[in-house]
This record gives structure tokens, sequence and C-alpha cells, in this order.
């Protein structure tokens, strides 16, 4: 009895911890060695927040305009090239999306090194997607960036793997579908390219979620 309590007691405590990370996974679709972690902020429970705004009437009303903030973090653990320790990089975050939204917006980090960019193509495992928004690093298509080729954009290789808020933190406002009602729903749709892999700088791949130990449906919806 004693011996039967402590499996059950072991197995609730792994459960547990699976349930305490309960972010997603991010592996290769050609079976390279890139992978990314990719998380909602604090917990699998975090939702998108709403962006709202109050008319002070009385009693006061509040507008909802439709539109949420989704915050997550990507990193790279892939890695580092034995060469180059800078590569591979990733160097966009895409997704798929239940219908067709559009409307999106980068609203963090700010500036010229990540774009959003809306509708992008993509072809992933040999079928054709269309990915709803994806935020790009500002760099060519050798992943270099102009002007600084000695210090590329994107997220570096060798960074914590299965880790909360670690990598790059990024915030999206738009229109995500409501029956996505965590940041971590939205996630199941991530795209993650790659540039420098298996030791050519010209090298690219993608990744998708790993869900219970095989790479998610392409398309997903």
């Amino acid at each position: 009895m004693i011996q039967r309590y402590r499996i059950v007691l072991l197995s609730a405590l792994v459960l547990a911890s699976l349930t305490a990370i309960s972010a997603h996974q991010v592996r290769s679709i050609t079976s390279s060695s890139v992978k990314a972690f990719v998380s909602s902020p604090t917990s699998a429970n975090d939702s998108p927040v709403r962006i709202q705004w109050v008319n002070p009437t009385t009693p006061p009303t509040t507008y909802d305009t439709g539109l949420r903030v989704a915050c997550f973090f990507v990193a790279n653990p892939s890695p580092a090239d034995p060469v180059d320790s800078d590569w591979p990089r990733i160097t966009s975050v895409g997704f798929e999306l239940p219908g067709a939204p559009s409307g999106f917006a980068l609203v963090d980090p700010v500036g010229s090194d990540w774009q959003l960019r809306e509708n992008v193509p993509a072809t992933l495992a040999g079928q054709d997607i269309t990915l709803d928004f994806t935020i790009v690093a500002g760099v060519n298509p050798t992943g270099r960036t102009p002007g600084r080729p000695e210090n590329p954009l994107g997220i570096p290789p060798g960074q914590p793997d299965m880790t909360r808020r670690t990598g790059t933190g990024f915030c999206v406002s738009g229109p995500f579908p409501p029956q996505l009602t965590t940041i971590e729903d939205i996630l199941n749709g991530v795209v993650v390219g790659f540039h420098g892999v298996e030791g050519n700088h010209q090298g690219v791949d993608a990744g998708v979620w790993l869900a219970q130990g095989a790479l998610r449906p392409i398309p997903l919806y």
C-alpha cells in the first residue's frame, strides 16, 4: 500500500510539473537540430488583454474594441554552430489562426529591429499556407543584417530551454479569434523561422509545435 501511494504521489508530481510548464516546444520540420521554446509570460492560463474604454456616463458604459493584446516569449535553445556561435538564429515568428483575421500590430518591441507583416505565404512540409501575421527581424535573405554584418539581428542560439520568460518578449495587438481564450491557444499555430542552419550560413528552416511527440498538423486550421 505504501509503495502504491508513493507511485501515485510521484505521478501526480510529474503531471503537476508538466502542467506548470505547459508551453510550446518547437521542432524543425526537416529534422535539423534547430528548436525553439515559445511561452506565455506566467502560466498556461494567461489570457490576452482586452482593449476597452469606459464612457463616464451614469452609469458608466464600457466599449469593447474587439481587439486584444497577447504577449509571449521566444527562446532559441538550438545548439550553437561550433564554427560560428552566432548561428543558427531565429529570424521570424509567425502564426496560423482560425479564419482570416487582419489588423494586427506589434506593440513591443518597437523600432526597426523587428517588424510585423500580415498574410505571409509560406510552404511547410510541402503544404502552402498563409500566416495571418509574422514578426520578422530586419535581415536580408541570407540572415545578415544590412549595415551590421558582425552584429546580426534575430534571437541567438544557446538560450535556456523549457523556461518561461527567456529569450525575446513580444506583444501584439489585434483581433485574435475569440475561441482562442488563452495565449497558449494562440501559440498552437506558431511557426518559427531560422537562418544559419546546419553549418550553412544561408541555410534556412522552420519549426512548429511538437504536440505529444509529433509535429502538429500543417495547416493547423
